[in-house]
């Protein structure tokens, strides 16, 4: 029987699955790494079997890859219950929603990545006017270079094209 799995959020085509019964078992997220690279519309896979989960670029549908999960024998996908993080599945889609909003208000050009990044940015550079070069500035401008890092390492990806 395979384990069941759930797709803890999507944003765009970008996936976070969770397979809890196998959370630690290193060689079932080895394998499902190997066997979801080969998948024509897996981009990106990386999964850890300590937080039993596997964090994907896919661009199907999640039938698409219950499908694949299935076809594989790797997994079957449920569900994720509605009462779970209620609070958390709340934010998240208006969060996703916003996203949406952004990127189709800018037709493309910006996201809420790009968004944020110029307000912590902006946010910084007042600080450092006010004197507040060493607290307020400098944590503001290390969130605006992980906004940046996650940036580039998405566009890496991206421009590695599918595998």
């Amino acid at each position: 029987m395979l384990p069941t799995g759930y797709v803890a959020h999507r944003v765009g085509d970008r996936v976070r699955l969770r397979i809890p019964a196998r959370k630690g078992d290193v060689a079932y997220f080895t394998r499902v790494e190997r066997e979801l690279a080969a998948c024509r519309r897996v981009m990106f896979v990386e999964a850890n079997p300590l937080t039993a989960s596997i964090l994907l670029r896919y661009s199907g549908t999640d039938d698409d890859l219950r499908h694949d999960g299935i076809d594989r024998g790797l997994f079957t996908i449920e569900e994720m219950s509605q009462a779970t993080n209620p609070v958390l599945n709340a934010a998240a889609a208006r969060i996703d929603q916003l996203d949406r909003v952004i990127q189709r208000s800018s037709n493309g050009s910006f996201d809420l990545l790009e968004v944020v990044f110029i307000g912590l940015v902006g946010a910084s550079i007042i600080q450092i006017l006010r004197g507040q070069a060493l607290g307020p500035a400098s944590t503001l401008m290390a969130h605006a270079l992980a906004i940046l890092a996650l940036h580039r390492a998405r566009r890496a990806e991206r421009d590695s094209g599918p595998r």
